[in-house]
C-alpha cells in the first residue's frame, strides 16, 4: 500500500514540489491561480474540473496541464478521497533553468492553454511506477537528486509534448447544467473590466439570481463574486506585467479609487500592486497573457 510522499522544493527559491496524495480534505481550496506550472495526474474520478472558464468531468488517469497563472480548482467535495500524483514547477525557475522564450516546454508558458490528456492503461502504469520511483529517491538536496528531477521531467515531457500533438479537438464530458455555467464563466471573462453583480449577470441571462448563485457554487465551489476577483487580479498582473502603470490598471478595471484598487489587489497576491509590477514588468511583446489563447485543451 502506498503511503502519503512528498518531495519538498528544495531551495530558498522553491523550484518544485511533486507529491503523492489519497485523502480528503474538509476545506477544498476554491478556484485559485499561482506562479507554477501544475502538472496533475488524478488516479480519481473528478466530477467538477474548472480550468479558466470551462468546468467538466475528468475521468481518472488523467493527465492535467496547467500553465501559470491560469484560474483552476480540481476537486471541491468535503471528505472525499482523491488519489492523485501533483507536481508544480515554479515558473521564475523554470525560464531561468531552461531560458525564457526556448519553446522546451511550451505548457509551461501563461499562453498556453490548460489541457487534459487520457493516457492508456499501459502508458498510466508505467507513468505511476516512475513518479512512485522518483518519489523513493531523495529525501535531501543534492546534484543526483536535480539530476533524476529533469530526468523524470524529460519522461513527462515526451508523453505531453506527445499528447498535444495527438490531436487539436480535445473533447470533455460537459453536462448540461456545467455548460450553463462555462457560458456564465464565458460571460464573466469577456466583461472584466465592466461592472458585474450577480443580479446583472443572472438578468443577462434570464434566469433567478438565486438559483444561479447556487448552481454556479455547486459546480465550482466559489460564489460569482470570488470567480470575479480571481479573474480580476490575473488581468491586474497581466496589464502590470506589460508594463502599464498601477492607475492605468486600476482605471481599466474599474475600481473607484487607488485606495480600494490597492487593498484587493494585495488581498488577492500577497503584494501591492506597485511591488508586482517592479518585479514582473517586461516588454510588452514578450509578455505573457494568461487570458490568450495559443494553446488548445485536448483529450487523447
Amino acid at each position: 500500500m502506498k503511503t502519503q510522499m512528498t518531495i519538498p522544493y528544495f531551495t530558498i527559491d522553491a523550484p518544485y514540489e511533486l507529491a503523492y496524495r489519497n485523502n480528503g480534505t474538509s476545506s477544498p481550496a476554491r478556484p485559485h491561480t499561482h506562479n507554477a506550472l501544475e502538472i496533475y495526474l488524478t488516479m480519481s474520478d473528478l466530477p467538477d474540473v474548472l480550468l479558466d472558464d470551462t468546468v467538466s468531468s475528468v475521468s481518472k488517469g488523467s493527465l492535467i496541464i496547467i500553465p501559470p497563472h491560469h484560474v483552476h480548482q480540481l476537486f471541491n467535495q468535503k471528505l472525499t478521497i482523491y488519489e492523485r500524483y501533483v507536481l508544480n514547477i515554479n515558473s521564475d525557475w523554470l525560464y531561468t533553468v531552461l531560458g525564457a522564450g526556448s519553446g522546451l516546454m511550451p505548457y509551461a508558458d501563461p499562453a498556453f492553454s490548460p489541457a487534459i490528456l487520457r493516457l492508456s492503461p499501459t502508458g498510466l502504469t508505467g507513468l505511476c511506477s516512475q513518479l512512485d520511483h522518483y518519489l523513493q529517491l531523495h529525501p535531501q538536496p543534492s546534484l543526483s537528486a536535480y539530476a533524476d528531477f529533469f530526468s523524470l521531467l524529460s519522461i513527462l515531457d515526451s508523453r505531453i509534448q506527445h499528447g498535444l500533438q495527438a490531436s487539436s479537438t480535445g473533447q470533455r464530458s460537459i453536462s448540461q447544467s456545467q455548460k450553463n455555467i462555462n457560458e456564465v464563466m464565458a460571460f464573466i471573462n469577456r466583461h472584466l473590466t465592466e461592472p458585474l453583480t450577480l443580479e446583472s449577470i443572472a438578468a443577462e441571462f434570464y434566469l433567478n439570481k438565486d438559483y444561479l448563485g447556487r448552481l454556479f457554487k455547486e459546480h465550482t465551489h466559489a460564489t460569482i463574486g470570488h470567480y470575479i476577483s480571481v479573474q480580476r487580479a490575473n488581468l491586474a498582473q497581466t496589464m502590470l506585467a506589460e508594463g502599464r502603470t498601477v492607475t492605468e490598471v486600476q482605471e481599466l478595471l474599474g475600481f473607484s479609487s487607488y485606495a480600494y484598487f490597492f487593498k484587493f489587489f494585495k488581498k488577492m497576491t500577497g503584494i501591492s500592486p506597485s511591488q508586482y509590477r517592479k518585479d514582473n514588468t517586461m516588454p510588452l511583446s514578450h509578455s505573457p497573457s494568461p487570458h490568450s489563447k495559443k494553446g488548445t485543451a485536448v483529450c487523447v
